[in-house]
């Protein structure tokens, strides 16, 4: 007896770990150990249940009856028999008719139509001293063909709410079956098979015994040879419609089953394990010991879900504070996170580049990689530079060219650094922009999305001024370069390392090699006059070679030496004036433009999505602290 009471108190208190997980709607996460009824509707799945129940509870008729799973909770007491709705746990129903008419009412408040269904469970809880302590979860009856009446996908909704109940890894299944057809064929040990591949947790149920074919029995079936279930089989004998008809008890039907396996050739030696008194009592032993087995992976699992919703509820932002405090902090953290991210003190749990290391890879490998591979006369063409020497002479026939030349090609060459000097504070300024936007999507914006974008406009907004302010500094470093062009650097070429080698052999052709502007116009007899557009034709001649080698070596040998300045100074100057005083001024920025606003307790307010969610989590947390507790005191 005090085991029994044991055994009840076990599945009460999961009972009252499945109210508080419905309740809340966490009862899918959580896997509860409960016994799940399957079967099609001609199966006799509910004469079943009414003859465990003992009671006439369930509503009767053709089609599809059971439109909403039904958590039956039988709860053994030593007083009257009553039943409660978990919908209407202030009524207590001792008028077993009505109870039937509520199920009816309940599933037509949720379904409109008669012949649609829906998972959303009823949960009734039946008081009595003649039952043993169990819960059962019927379902709709399978079908596999819908009639005229029926919605065309009725078929495939009733089979998915089945499926959700038995997918359930800690759900025994009971599989109802009608004994006088080909047990092969059942549709409820078919679904069982889907999820419970071995039928490690499938009892199989067979109805409608007495209504075999004389000379056939299912003792094969019940001894595991034609299907094997590690639980077994079960025969019973359900009233039939003219019993029903007739008043027949449920209780004078037990006991005309009883007789029936006792008398039965076929099963009267093993009567024992036979009929719907031994299946509660199978039912009973198996979902206590069950349950028991389930204990220690459910209390696991309660507690990472109270861990999990804790965590929740801190990025959801659990303790109220005024508007202020609320935006003081936030732009604390926000300007703290930008200041991290630059310094790299974030942790990374991706494979992607983030923050300041994009900033290293833009200066160190993109800008100076770029860099490194320009050429001086990538945009200067030789006949350019040609051209250049001859009108940098003037009217003078001179013996080399000028600095003017040299200067003017120099400085060319030089400003081919300012379009990607500055495209590198474009894309710095880009950078900084992403990181804003990520810092604040990810701190904030879903639960301020106004004060969210206002800081992303007030950030970007002084973000743009300091790379205005870049840009000029750029701009003025390319000019300082192009504004006076030193060959007293070091590293400039030296004459003895051109001249020499540029000179030799030039003489000897100096005076033969003359420059014909007006090539192919000898037999011209009157002087023409000087076109308007005048362009050197013929080829170079040795001098020509000279001085353009020359010349473009010292071109180059610039070049170089600023390529090197580009390479090290522009990234220095964009660290300083852009990403350093825009990591050191964004908080005094965002006190000015958003601590002080007159609108602060409008920007500053949660969006509702983000108020509904931290209910919802409080919500959740609270049952599953409940829920911890329950399983605790076991």
């Amino acid at each position: 007896m005090a085991s029994i009471k044991i055994m009840d108190l076990l599945i009460e208190k999961i009972n009252e770990l499945q109210d508080i997980c419905m309740e809340n709607n966490i009862a899918s996460r959580m896997d509860l150990p409960q016994i799940v009824v399957i079967g099609s509707q001609s199966s006799g799945k509910s004469s079943v249940l009414e003859n465990i129940v003992g009671r006439d509870i369930l509503p009767r008729g053709t089609g599809v009856v059971t439109r909403r799973p039904l958590i039956l909770q039988l709860i053994h007491n030593s007083t009257e028999d009553y039943a409660v709705f978990n919908h209407a746990p202030d009524t207590k129903y001792t008028n077993f008719e009505e109870v039937r008419r509520e199920i009816v009412n309940e599933t037509s408040r949720i379904l409109k139509s008669k012949n649609d269904v829906s998972p959303l469970p009823i949960t009734l809880k039946y008081y009595s001293p003649k039952v043993l302590t169990l819960t059962l979860v019927d379902l709709p009856g399978l079908v596999r063909v819908p009639t005229n009446d029926q919605p065309k996908d009725i078929c495939a909704k009733i089979s998915e709410i089945c499926r959700k109940y038995v997918s359930n890894k800690n759900a025994l299944i009971l599989a109802v079956s009608s004994a006088n057809t080909d047990i092969s064929n059942s549709d409820a040990l078919q679904l069982a098979r889907e999820v419970d591949h071995g039928y490690e947790r499938t009892i199989g149920v067979l109805t409608k015994i007495d209504l075999m074919d004389n000379g056939t029995d299912v003792v094969d079936v019940l001894a595991g040879r034609v299907i094997c279930l590690r639980l077994g089989f079960v025969p019973v004998v359900n009233r039939s419609q003219l019993d029903i008809e007739r008043s027949k008890g449920i209780q004078q039907s037990l006991d005309d089953e009883e007789e029936f396996f006792a008398t039965h050739e076929s099963y009267k030696r093993n009567k024992a394990y036979c009929g719907t008194r031994y299946l509660i009592s199978k039912l009973h032993n198996i979902l206590h010991e069950h349950i028991r087995q389930c204990l220690p992976e459910l209390q696991e699992k309660i507690s990472n879900g109270i861990v999990q919703a804790q965590a929740n509820l801190r990025d959801l932002g659990n303790v109220p504070l005024s508007p202020k405090e609320n935006v003081m902090r936030i732009i604390n953290s926000i300007s703290r996170r930008f200041s991290d991210i630059l310094c790299g003190n974030l942790e990374s749990k991706g494979s992607e580049l983030m923050g300041g290391a994009r900033l290293s890879y833009a200066f160190n490998h993109h800008f100076a990689r770029f860099i490194s591979k320009l050429n001086a006369f990538d945009n200067i063409q030789d006949d350019q530079v040609r051209t250049l020497l001859y009108n940098s002479s003037g009217s003078s026939s001179v013996v080399l060219f000028g600095h003017g030349a040299f200067e003017k090609l120099a400085k060319q060459s030089v400003e081919s650094f300012r379009m990607h000097s500055l495209k590198l504070v474009s894309i710095v300024f880009s950078e900084l922009v992403r990181m804003i936007k990520h810092i604040v999507s990810v701190s904030i914006m879903a639960r301020y999305p106004v004060l969210g974008e206002k800081i992303i406009s007030s950030a970007v907004a002084m973000l743009k001024e300091r790379s205005d302010a870049t840009h000029r500094l750029v701009e003025s470093f390319i000019d300082w370069n192009t504004a006076y062009i030193s060959t007293k650097h070091p590293d400039f070429i030296k004459w003895s390392e051109m001249l020499p080698k540029e000179y030799e052999g030039a003489v000897e052709s100096r005076k033969a090699e003359k420059i014909d502007f007006y090539k192919g116009m000898d037999n011209k007899t009157v002087l023409d006059s000087i076109p308007n557009v005048l362009k050197i034709r013929d080829g170079l001649s040795g001098q020509e070679a000279m001085e353009m080698n020359i010349i473009k070596s010292m071109v180059d040998s610039y070049f170089e030496i600023i390529k090197k300045t580009v390479i090290d100074q522009v990234p220095k100057a964009i660290m300083c004036e852009l990403v350093r005083k825009s990591e050191s001024q964004i908080q005094e920025m965002l006190f000015m433009e958003i601590y002080n606003r007159d609108d602060l307790d409008e920007i500053a307010s949660e969006s509702e999505t983000i108020k509904t969610e931290r209910t919802g989590v409080e919500m959740t947390l609270k049952a599953l602290k409940q829920a911890y507790d329950i399983i605790c005191s076991l």
